[in-house]
């Protein structure tokens, strides 16, 4: 929440340090958490080698104080590194996790399964992940965070350093609208005592936080006895806490600040959770809570045929509460009748309501009640809905400030309806830009704001903030209910939400056999078409007429072009991006691709959107040739509808190049455009956009559709058989292939990896490039990670979030990994057969100045660890031999540093020397590769990728 705090002496700041004078920290958290009643009942830190972390280079200090522990060093990458490395070992309590159960056998046994679950996306708030600096210096204390509790981290300073609070100067973060609370007190842990300053940035935003339903046996229509029979469970700590700092250190006595959720019609949720809890802070769980326990309550209500007002009313003991809700219904209408739908266009009306009760250390707790009607319209053919109406209702003991009192009611009424379509455009920050998957549609007409607030008994104005906005969630997918019958449990929502709904909600013999005919046809159709071998020529258009397309449209279209990787393969080597020419090698010969300017004669500028969506769906040239499968329709078949015309639409609005490519020339018969017919037949019986899995979570199917549609990560990383398509089967996808004449590793059960993926590595490696466990993403997937990198946060959370249920990693097996890694670093320093080979000088003259685990000097960017590297652990030695040869010189990202390669500095025998010894001292339980001679040869004989 947030509040106006007095200014914390902000007058005389000194700048934020930077070079040689700040260090970067990370923090290793426990592999289990909890925190209850003011007491820690997590795992406790028994022994920690530090040697295993202050071995790497860059890494200058532990810290380490009772379960706090951290790394301090010159780089992020270094201190990821180190915290990587960290040997420690923690004691976790016996069914820890079980110990706040009922202790009924027979109701403990009914929560194994949870009814209904809700999921809060609380990393959708923003964009931006979450920082914080410390410095300590001539005994003043100095903070730079973004907090909505400033105060409570004043308490919580002053009781870390001991100083008085004049002694302490916190400084808000202009434009950081991520909660960094839990960041800043990692920073003054670590930097307290120290000459320089300290850097924290959360390893990630804020997990999913989900609360799981458990109903227990009750009369059937009594909904007294149903509320009582339910239970919640929720998988992070609850309620307000202090920082996850203060807890580990075993700081006594803190207050806990933060809002806590006070309900009238359930009991509050339990902490259960497998492993560590899922990140939050308090203000996204009390978000989360009353989404999940307002949606349920509506359930309730519809299930036993109550009115949700009146049911409500009955409820709620707060006579605040009461009134509130019978004012926003008085003034939303809600007593008359919807109108009747018209078609497949339905009107619906949702209620929600919230109380919470504020606890801001040195100052009385604060209570806020919030009501929210809305009405909706949704388009069940189209999966699209918008919102028409919103009353919102507010009052609190809290009284405002004059900057509040100021703020006119329009300018109130505008940003709560800002606030009520960020919900439903899945991710949006507060004043951020849209998300790509939005359902809401783009009209100039907002809804009808009405503000429902009452003066307070002195005159002056209630204070109005971030509470008011709680209740918003839960309002609108009531209303979607309301609406469609379809009940939206993860939010904020997204056009795969009603998608996924609409499609499980489909039953009934008629709707099946409706549907398995419109299939059948639609194969058979499909089939007949990609069977011929000439296609029409769609006629040229003389001018698009680009006035159209919305500057939203045009930039969900770029971010599509991103995750397609468009620009990578459609510009030559030192050329114009996007004008085409660069040369495929494939193993039917080079493959040049084309110039996707709207240049009307060397590129796409005289293609309606009708060509231009059947190339990327079907492979078919405007002109009726077929395209080579060198370009990925097979995958981009997959982009829906509203993706596709955005892509469009960015194209043709880009500059026009007139840029002739080099003709493609490949043998006979691969030269015969018309056997691509029969390929098409055998590989792509299905050119239709990506369909959700309604047994899977949103956010599932969010990763789902970018891995195998814009990403076409299969076209890189599944194997191909004689003909090169992707072989099929389960077993087979993702298994691991050859593009650019770099190895794609495989990315499901049969990953070679010494150290297995987990969600958060993957996320951190397509994010950054980088994982400490890993290594750095080189070759064809540097250029994709520079891509992800502007992509929304939150769908690449969702890539890693998909990719990871290829490969689950169990919890117990991950707590474990911190330990393998430092076994596998520790035995590459110790393997003393290898010292005599001959690659042991080659290594030490070219390679340990960088990557030797014995030591060496600090150096800037990365230094990955050989010892987890994967591809030295492969069965392949194409990514080691193409990396020594031609080295790193465009890296992912500018942080992470350039690799020189040797190709001009060693000979084939001294390359072949060096790969020996390199396989067999840091991948030791691995065979030696062979044929290395060969494919020596061939690989100094290629240009390199970077």
């Amino acid at each position: 929440m947030s509040h106006s705090v007095q200014d914390l002496s902000r007058a005389l700041w000194p700048e934020l340090p930077a070079g040689t004078s700040l260090l970067h920290g990370a923090v290793v958290r426990p592999p289990y958490w909890s925190y209850e009643n003011g007491q820690y009942l997590g795992a406790e830190l028994q022994t920690v080698n530090q040697q295993t972390a202050l071995q790497v280079p860059g890494v200058v200090a532990c810290v380490h104080m009772g379960n706090f522990l951290g790394v301090l060093a010159v780089q992020a990458e270094q201190a990821q590194q180190g915290a990587a490395l960290l040997d420690a070992r923690w004691a976790t309590p016996v069914a820890a996790n079980q110990a706040t159960l009922p202790a009924n056998e027979e109701v403990a046994a009914t929560l194994s399964t949870p009814d209904q679950s809700y999921e809060w996306q609380s990393a959708a708030e923003h964009q931006e992940t979450a920082w914080a600096r410390a410095c300590y210096h001539d005994k003043q204390l100095y903070v730079w965070a973004h907090t909505q509790r400033p105060a409570a981290l004043l308490i919580e300073l002053q009781a870390l350093s001991g100083l008085p609070s004049e002694q302490i100067h916190l400084q808000d973060i202009a434009g950081n609208q991520a909660d960094a609370y839990d960041c800043a007190m990692d920073a003054a842990v670590m930097a307290f005592g120290r000459p320089q300053a300290v850097q924290v940035r959360a390893s990630h935003s804020a997990d999913i936080i989900r609360l799981s339903v458990f109903k227990g046996t009750a009369e059937p229509n009594d909904l007294n006895a149903h509320l009582r029979a339910t239970r919640w469970q929720l998988n992070t700590l609850s309620g307000a806490r202090p920082s996850l700092a203060a807890i580990l250190c075993g700081q006594p006595g803190l207050p806990s600040s933060g809002p806590a959720v006070k309900s009238d019609y359930f009991s509050a949720p339990t902490p259960n959770y497998d492993g560590a809890a899922a990140s939050s802070d308090p203000d996204s769980l009390a978000q989360a809570t009353i989404f999940a326990q307002e949606s349920q309550f509506d359930q309730d209500c519809h299930s036993l045929g109550l009115d949700p007002l009146a049911a409500r009313l009955e409820q709620v003991s707060s006579p605040q509460g009461r009134d509130l809700l019978q004012r926003v219904a008085e003034q939303s209408d809600w007593s008359e009748p919807l109108p009747a739908h018209q078609g497949p266009l339905r009107k619906g009306r949702g209620l929600a309501y919230s109380h919470i009760v504020e606890h801001v250390p040195g100052q009385a707790a604060r209570e806020q009640w919030s009501a929210w009607a809305v009405d909706v319209s949704v388009d069940t053919r189209q999966g699209t809905l918008s919102i028409d109406k919103l009353t919102i209702g507010h009052d609190s003991t809290e009284l405002g400030t004059p900057e509040q009192a100021t703020e006119s009611a329009p300018a109130l009424a505008d940003r709560l309806s800002r606030w009520a379509q960020q919900l439903l455009n899945n991710g949006v920050g507060k004043g951020g830009e849209g998300h790509s998957d939005s359902p809401v549609k783009e009209t100039a007409d907002k809804p009808a704001v009405q503000l429902v607030k009452r003066e307070s008994a002195v005159g002056q104005p209630l204070a109005w903030n971030q509470g008011v906005e709680l209740p918003a969630a839960a309002a609108i997918a009531n209303a979607i209910f309301n609406a469609s019958g379809i009940r939206l449990t993860s939010a904020p929502f997204s056009e795969q939400s009603l998608a996924l709904g609409y499609q499980s909600d489909k039953t009934g013999s008629s709707k099946k056999r409706k549907a398995w005919w419109g299939a059948l046809a639609a194969v058979a159709t499909g089939t007949v078409l990609s069977a011929l071998p000439w296609r029409p020529a769609i006629a040229p258009v003389g001018q698009v007429d680009t006035s159209i397309f919305s500057e939203l449209a045009i930039e969900r279209g770029r971010l599509v072009a991103i995750a397609g990787d468009c620009m990578v393969c459609h510009t030559a080597e030192g050329g114009t991006p996007n004008a085409g020419g660069l040369g495929l090698d494939t193993p039917f010969g080079t493959i040049y691709t084309t110039n996707i300017t709207p240049d009307k004669e060397t590129g796409i500028g005289s293609w309606s959107y009708k060509a231009f969506e059947r190339a990327m769906r079907e492979g078919i040239h405007q002109d009726g040739r077929h395209l080579y499968p060198a370009f990925p329709y097979t995958a981009f078949a997959k982009i829906s509808d509203e993706d596709m015309q955005s892509l469009y639409a960015y194209l043709m609005t880009q500059e026009p190049v007139k840029s002739e490519v080099p003709e493609t020339k490949l043998p006979f018969p691969m030269n015969m455009r018309p056997l691509v017919a029969g390929w098409n037949l055998l590989f792509h019986r299905d050119p239709n956009a990506y369909v959700p899995d309604p047994t899977q979570t949103v956010q599932w199917n969010r990763g789902a559709y970018l891995v195998n549609s814009s990403g076409h990560c299969a076209a890189c990383h599944s194997p191909r058989n004689m003909l090169g398509a992707e072989k099929g089967g389960k077993a087979n996808f993702l298994a691991g292939g050859f593009a650019d004449n770099w190895e794609a590793p495989a990315l499901n059960s049969l990953s070679k990896a010494p150290i297995p993926w987990t969600e958060q590595e993957l996320y951190q490696y397509l994010r950054t490039g980088y994982s400490p466990r890993h290594g750095v993403a080189a070759g064809p997937m540097g250029p994709v990670v520079a891509g992800l990198a502007e992509l929304p946060e939150s769908d690449v959370r969702a890539m890693a979030h998909y990719l990871s249920s290829l490969n689950p990693v169990k919890s117990e097996q991950e707590q474990t990994h911190a330990a393998q890694a430092a076994l596998l670093e520790q035995n590459s320093r110790s393997n003393k057969e290898v010292m005599l080979m001959p690659g042991e000088n080659l290594f030490n003259g070219a390679c340990a100045v960088c990557h030797d685990p014995r030591g060496g000097p600090v150096l800037f960017g990365a230094r990955p660890s050989l010892a987890l590297n994967s591809n030295l652990h492969s069965e392949h030695p194409d990514n080691t031999i193409q990396v020594l040869m031609h080295g790193i010189t465009r890296p992912a990202q500018p942080a992470l540093g350039s690799m020189p390669g040797f190709k001009n500095s060693m000979n084939d025998e001294q390359m072949e020397d060096l790969l020996n010894y390199m396989r067999a001292r840091f991948a030791p339980d691995k065979p030696a590769w062979t044929g290395l001679k060969d494919k020596i040869a061939t690989i100094r004989e290629q240009k390199g990728h970077l």
